[in-house]
Protein backbone atom coordinates (compact mmCIF):
# COMPACT_ATOMS: atom_id res chain seq x y z
CA UNK A 1 0.00 0.00 0.00
CA UNK A 2 2.89 2.30 1.09
CA UNK A 3 5.58 3.15 -1.53
CA UNK A 4 8.47 3.01 -0.51
CA UNK A 5 10.92 3.97 -3.70
CA UNK A 6 8.69 6.71 -4.57
CA UNK A 7 8.60 11.04 -4.76
CA UNK A 8 6.61 10.70 -1.60
CA UNK A 9 8.51 11.58 0.80
CA UNK A 10 6.69 11.42 4.26
CA UNK A 11 4.28 8.84 5.33
CA UNK A 12 1.63 11.52 5.73
CA UNK A 13 1.58 12.64 2.20
CA UNK A 14 1.19 8.52 1.59
CA UNK A 15 -1.64 8.25 4.17
CA UNK A 16 -3.27 11.72 1.95
CA UNK A 17 -2.61 9.94 -1.50
CA UNK A 18 -4.05 6.25 -0.01
CA UNK A 19 -7.03 8.35 1.37
CA UNK A 20 -7.61 11.08 -1.36
CA UNK A 21 -7.22 7.73 -4.11
CA UNK A 22 -10.23 6.25 -1.80
CA UNK A 23 -12.68 9.68 -2.11
CA UNK A 24 -11.78 10.34 -5.87
CA UNK A 25 -12.47 7.09 -7.15
CA UNK A 26 -15.70 7.04 -5.55
CA UNK A 27 -15.37 4.23 -2.31
CA UNK A 28 -15.68 7.57 0.06
CA UNK A 29 -18.86 9.75 -1.45
CA UNK A 30 -19.73 13.18 -0.93
CA UNK A 31 -21.67 13.01 2.57
CA UNK A 32 -19.66 10.13 3.69
CA UNK A 33 -17.61 10.32 7.05
CA UNK A 34 -13.99 9.08 6.85
CA UNK A 35 -13.06 6.24 9.67
CA UNK A 36 -12.19 7.65 13.40
CA UNK A 37 -8.71 8.59 13.68
CA UNK A 38 -7.84 5.78 16.03
CA UNK A 39 -9.10 3.51 13.04
CA UNK A 40 -7.02 5.17 10.31
CA UNK A 41 -3.91 5.14 12.78
CA UNK A 42 -4.76 0.97 13.14
CA UNK A 43 -5.59 0.25 9.58
CA UNK A 44 -1.99 2.32 8.30
CA UNK A 45 -0.18 1.33 10.74
CA UNK A 46 1.19 5.38 11.29
CA UNK A 47 0.81 7.57 14.49
CA UNK A 48 -2.22 10.06 15.15
CA UNK A 49 0.47 12.84 14.09
CA UNK A 50 0.63 11.75 10.82
CA UNK A 51 -2.83 10.63 10.27
CA UNK A 52 -3.63 14.50 11.43
CA UNK A 53 -0.99 15.89 9.15
CA UNK A 54 -2.62 13.77 6.26
CA UNK A 55 -6.14 14.79 7.37
CA UNK A 56 -4.72 18.64 6.80
CA UNK A 57 -3.49 18.15 3.80
CA UNK A 58 -6.60 16.70 2.28
CA UNK A 59 -8.55 19.92 3.77
CA UNK A 60 -6.68 22.14 2.22
CA UNK A 61 -6.90 20.52 -1.06
CA UNK A 62 -10.93 20.75 -0.57
CA UNK A 63 -11.63 16.62 -0.57
CA UNK A 64 -13.12 16.83 3.30
CA UNK A 65 -13.68 19.11 6.05
CA UNK A 66 -13.18 18.63 9.39
CA UNK A 67 -16.02 20.18 12.22
CA UNK A 68 -16.72 19.87 15.84
CA UNK A 69 -19.31 17.11 16.66
CA UNK A 70 -19.45 16.49 12.87
CA UNK A 71 -16.05 14.42 12.22
CA UNK A 72 -14.06 14.55 8.84
CA UNK A 73 -17.00 14.07 6.32
CA UNK A 74 -16.00 14.33 2.49
CA UNK A 75 -16.83 17.51 0.24
CA UNK A 76 -19.25 17.65 -2.84
CA UNK A 77 -17.21 17.38 -5.88
CA UNK A 78 -17.88 21.01 -7.27
CA UNK A 79 -15.92 22.37 -4.17
CA UNK A 80 -13.06 19.97 -4.82
CA UNK A 81 -9.90 22.00 -5.92
CA UNK A 82 -9.84 19.84 -8.94
CA UNK A 83 -6.22 21.84 -10.16
CA UNK A 84 -4.39 20.44 -7.24
CA UNK A 85 -1.34 18.79 -9.15
CA UNK A 86 -2.21 15.89 -6.64
CA UNK A 87 -5.72 15.87 -6.91
CA UNK A 88 -5.62 15.69 -10.52
CA UNK A 89 -3.37 13.10 -10.39
CA UNK A 90 -5.25 10.79 -7.88
CA UNK A 91 -8.18 11.53 -9.90
CA UNK A 92 -6.15 10.25 -13.43
CA UNK A 93 -4.75 7.15 -11.96
CA UNK A 94 -7.95 6.12 -10.29
CA UNK A 95 -10.71 7.19 -13.15
CA UNK A 96 -9.14 7.42 -16.41
CA UNK A 97 -12.44 7.09 -18.42
CA UNK A 98 -13.55 9.11 -21.62
CA UNK A 99 -15.24 11.36 -19.85
CA UNK A 100 -11.76 12.90 -17.89
CA UNK A 101 -10.20 13.32 -20.90
CA UNK A 102 -12.73 15.48 -22.62
CA UNK A 103 -12.92 17.56 -19.40
CA UNK A 104 -8.82 17.77 -19.98
CA UNK A 105 -8.89 18.44 -23.18
CA UNK A 106 -11.43 21.01 -23.08
CA UNK A 107 -9.71 23.25 -20.56
CA UNK A 108 -6.24 22.75 -23.12
CA UNK A 109 -8.04 23.48 -26.15
CA UNK A 110 -9.51 26.90 -23.95
CA UNK A 111 -5.56 28.15 -23.66
CA UNK A 112 -3.04 26.42 -25.17
CA UNK A 113 -3.69 27.60 -28.41
CA UNK A 114 -3.55 31.26 -27.52
CA UNK A 115 -0.46 30.31 -25.70
CA UNK A 116 0.73 29.64 -29.01
CA UNK A 117 -0.45 32.78 -30.40
CA UNK A 118 1.16 34.70 -27.77
CA UNK A 119 4.67 32.53 -27.85
CA UNK A 120 4.72 33.76 -31.26
CA UNK A 121 4.43 37.37 -30.77
CA UNK A 122 6.23 37.38 -27.48
CA UNK A 123 8.69 34.86 -27.26
CA UNK A 124 12.64 35.68 -26.81
CA UNK A 125 15.46 34.11 -29.08
CA UNK A 126 16.33 32.16 -25.57
CA UNK A 127 12.37 30.94 -25.53
CA UNK A 128 12.87 29.82 -29.27
CA UNK A 129 15.92 27.96 -27.84
CA UNK A 130 14.43 25.99 -24.89
CA UNK A 131 11.30 24.79 -27.04
CA UNK A 132 13.39 23.75 -29.46
CA UNK A 133 15.69 21.78 -26.76
CA UNK A 134 11.59 20.05 -25.02
CA UNK A 135 11.48 19.01 -28.80
CA UNK A 136 14.98 17.81 -28.82
CA UNK A 137 14.41 15.51 -25.77
CA UNK A 138 10.97 14.51 -26.41
CA UNK A 139 12.13 13.08 -30.02
CA UNK A 140 15.39 11.19 -28.34
CA UNK A 141 12.74 10.05 -26.01
CA UNK A 142 10.22 8.68 -27.56
CA UNK A 143 11.13 4.94 -27.13
CA UNK A 144 10.92 5.44 -23.34
CA UNK A 145 7.73 5.84 -21.77
CA UNK A 146 8.05 7.51 -18.55
CA UNK A 147 10.79 9.81 -19.98
CA UNK A 148 8.91 10.73 -23.46
CA UNK A 149 6.08 11.96 -21.28
CA UNK A 150 7.75 13.89 -19.43
CA UNK A 151 9.23 15.10 -22.58
CA UNK A 152 5.97 16.16 -24.59
CA UNK A 153 4.74 18.18 -20.67
CA UNK A 154 7.82 20.00 -21.04
CA UNK A 155 7.63 20.85 -24.42
CA UNK A 156 4.28 22.21 -24.11
CA UNK A 157 4.94 24.17 -20.75
CA UNK A 158 7.86 25.78 -22.23
CA UNK A 159 5.67 26.92 -24.98
CA UNK A 160 3.35 28.55 -22.53
CA UNK A 161 6.64 29.73 -20.36
CA UNK A 162 6.85 31.51 -23.89
CA UNK A 163 4.26 33.83 -23.53
CA UNK A 164 5.39 35.83 -19.86
CA UNK A 165 2.13 35.82 -19.17
CA UNK A 166 2.25 35.22 -15.07
CA UNK A 167 -1.82 33.65 -15.23
CA UNK A 168 -0.73 31.04 -18.25
CA UNK A 169 1.97 29.65 -16.41
CA UNK A 170 0.51 28.91 -13.30
CA UNK A 171 -2.95 26.83 -15.26
CA UNK A 172 -0.10 25.24 -17.08
CA UNK A 173 2.04 23.75 -14.31
CA UNK A 174 -1.79 23.18 -13.04
CA UNK A 175 -2.13 20.44 -15.92
CA UNK A 176 1.23 19.51 -15.89
CA UNK A 177 0.39 15.83 -13.97
CA UNK A 178 -2.31 15.74 -16.86
CA UNK A 179 0.01 16.05 -19.53
CA UNK A 180 2.62 13.53 -18.18
CA UNK A 181 0.10 10.95 -17.48
CA UNK A 182 -2.09 11.15 -21.02
CA UNK A 183 0.92 11.41 -22.60
CA UNK A 184 2.56 8.41 -21.14
CA UNK A 185 -0.97 6.08 -21.81
CA UNK A 186 -0.41 6.59 -25.26
CA UNK A 187 3.53 6.27 -25.39
CA UNK A 188 3.01 3.08 -23.45
CA UNK A 189 -0.01 1.46 -25.21
CA UNK A 190 -1.77 2.90 -28.33
CA UNK A 191 -2.37 0.10 -30.62
CA UNK A 192 1.70 0.02 -31.36
CA UNK A 193 1.00 3.27 -33.55
CA UNK A 194 4.10 5.55 -33.75
CA UNK A 195 3.59 8.91 -32.34
CA UNK A 196 3.32 11.59 -35.16
CA UNK A 197 5.74 14.14 -34.83
CA UNK A 198 5.03 16.32 -37.72
CA UNK A 199 2.19 18.54 -35.77
CA UNK A 200 4.52 19.18 -33.47
CA UNK A 201 7.17 20.32 -35.46
CA UNK A 202 4.23 22.79 -37.13
CA UNK A 203 3.91 23.95 -33.66
CA UNK A 204 7.53 24.93 -33.49
CA UNK A 205 7.80 26.18 -36.41
CA UNK A 206 5.03 28.59 -36.36
CA UNK A 207 6.28 30.11 -33.39
CA UNK A 208 9.94 30.70 -34.57
CA UNK A 209 8.56 31.88 -37.29
CA UNK A 210 6.72 34.33 -35.30
CA UNK A 211 3.74 33.26 -37.46
CA UNK A 212 0.96 34.11 -34.37
CA UNK A 213 -2.41 32.64 -36.11
CA UNK A 214 -0.51 29.89 -37.61
CA UNK A 215 1.36 28.86 -34.55
CA UNK A 216 -2.72 29.03 -32.85
CA UNK A 217 -4.44 26.86 -35.51
CA UNK A 218 -1.41 24.44 -35.30
CA UNK A 219 -1.81 23.45 -31.69
CA UNK A 220 -5.75 23.28 -31.95
CA UNK A 221 -4.61 20.63 -34.50
CA UNK A 222 -1.91 19.23 -32.32
CA UNK A 223 -4.20 19.04 -29.35
CA UNK A 224 -6.95 17.53 -31.17
CA UNK A 225 -5.02 14.83 -32.65
CA UNK A 226 -3.74 14.03 -28.95
CA UNK A 227 -7.00 13.74 -27.83
CA UNK A 228 -7.87 11.23 -29.80
CA UNK A 229 -4.71 9.59 -29.67
CA UNK A 230 -5.47 9.25 -26.12
CA UNK A 231 -8.81 8.02 -26.56
CA UNK A 232 -7.78 5.31 -28.97
CA UNK A 233 -5.46 3.77 -26.63
CA UNK A 234 -7.91 3.75 -23.72
CA UNK A 235 -10.22 1.83 -26.45
CA UNK A 236 -7.00 -0.17 -27.31
CA UNK A 237 -6.30 -1.46 -23.39
CA UNK A 238 -10.41 -1.88 -23.01
CA UNK A 239 -10.08 -4.41 -25.73
CA UNK A 240 -7.14 -5.91 -24.71
CA UNK A 241 -8.65 -6.44 -21.20
CA UNK A 242 -12.04 -8.27 -22.51
CA UNK A 243 -9.53 -10.32 -24.40
CA UNK A 244 -7.61 -11.73 -21.44
CA UNK A 245 -11.14 -11.86 -19.54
Amino acid sequence: MFERDSAISTMSAQVARIIGTRIVSGEFRPGDSLPIEADLCLEYGVSRSTVREAVKNLAAKRLIEVAPKLGTRVLPFADWNLLDPDVLSWRLNAQFDERIIEDLYEVRQCFEPRACYLAARYATVEDHDRIRRRYADMVSMLGQAALAAGAEAEFHLAIIAATHNGLFVTIGGAVKTALRVSFGLTQKDAGGLPIDLAPYEEVLSAITERAADKAEAAMRRLLELSRQRVLNALAHNRDRRSERA
